[in-house]
């Protein structure tokens, strides 16, 4: 594994190679907290999107205490793979695991942090493999979606799967205004050229799959859980996000709705409040710290 120290000054964020089989592998990155560190936050991206998108969310964690680490997808950012196409859910789920197992191993405890498809993949990651972890953010998870592809786009895609599933399609996420209000803030950030919007039948077949397995077995979800959504998220069903909640298994979770919010909390206008209230419930479910106490979701 090849490593750039997150220690050099002129470069705080560290980067690494993590091997996967077939002679593949991921890309991460990590961030030092400021001072001890209390936990490790390992973050989930969402489709289309890599871990370069949450710099300034990592960033908040390690002045706050935290370590963050992130990985690219396969397929996604700096990871090798085809844009928008992956062979199965289970190799997804077996990364994730690979990525945990390579950084909470250092003895810290740890969270885990999915937006969108992070979200879905943090869910089944811990239905699937149980990991030790102080309390899961679930951020505008895909549970399911809001706006239904066109008929036409439906059409190819059950037809593709049948005879070229690895065949992409634009996803129809292009649209910055279905992310945030803030768009100075979307093009500011790094490596916009590594973000795509494709997609193909088998990609969407796996993660539709992978949401109705979620939705499923949410009673069985009995992490420490926070949820986040944008009440005004065009993309992911605030609603789908409120049932899951509701049946969730977990006996300590919380749920915060940010108003006049679209998809993509931490990057719209009131992104600060959000991390802020990430943070504050991190802090109560580190170990041997107090019981948590309700939060309010603020405009």
């Amino acid at each position: 594994m090849t490593e750039k120290s997150a220690t050099d000054a002129s470069h705080p964020w560290g980067e690494a190679v993590l091997p996967r089989p077939g002679r593949s592998f991921l890309f991460l990155r990590w961030r030092e907290a400021r001072g001890p560190a209390k936990a490790n936050v390992i973050l989930m991206h969402g489709m289309g999107e890599h871990s370069a998108r949450y710099l300034h969310v990592g960033e908040f964690f390690s002045e706050n205490g935290y370590r963050v680490c992130a990985c690219d997808l396969r397929g996604h950012g700096r990871s090798p793979g085809r844009r928008g196409d992956i062979e199965s859910y289970g190799a997804l789920l077996d990364d994730l695991d690979a990525v945990f197992r390579h950084y909470h191993g250092e003895g810290r405890e740890s969270f885990l942090y999915g937006h969108s498809l992070g979200g879905q993949l943090l869910i089944n990651f811990f239905l699937k493999y149980r990991p030790p972890i102080s309390g899961a953010v679930v951020a505008s998870p895909w549970l399911e979606l809001v706006f239904r592809p066109k008929p036409f786009k439906l059409f190819l895609a059950r037809l593709a799967l049948a005879v070229f599933p690895g065949l992409t399609q634009s996803s129809g996420l292009d649209d910055d205004s279905r992310l945030s209000r803030d768009r100075d803030f979307l093009l500011s950030m790094k490596d916009l050229d590594l973000v795509h919007q494709r997609m193909s039948a088998r990609m969407f077949d796996e993660l539709s799959r992978g949401a109705r397995r979620a939705a499923e077995n949410a009673k069985a979800f009995d992490c420490p859980a926070l949820f986040l959504h944008g009440a005004e998220d065009s993309v992911t069903s605030r609603a789908a996000t409120e049932e899951f909640f509701r049946k969730a298994g977990a006996q300590d979770k919380a749920l915060l709705i940010y108003p006049d919010t679209r998809h993509e909390t931490h990057n719209d206008c009131g992104r600060k409040q959000v991390l802020a209230d990430v943070v504050e419930w991190m802090d109560r479910h580190l170990r041997g710290s107090e019981a948590a106490k309700p939060l309010t979701a603020s405009s």
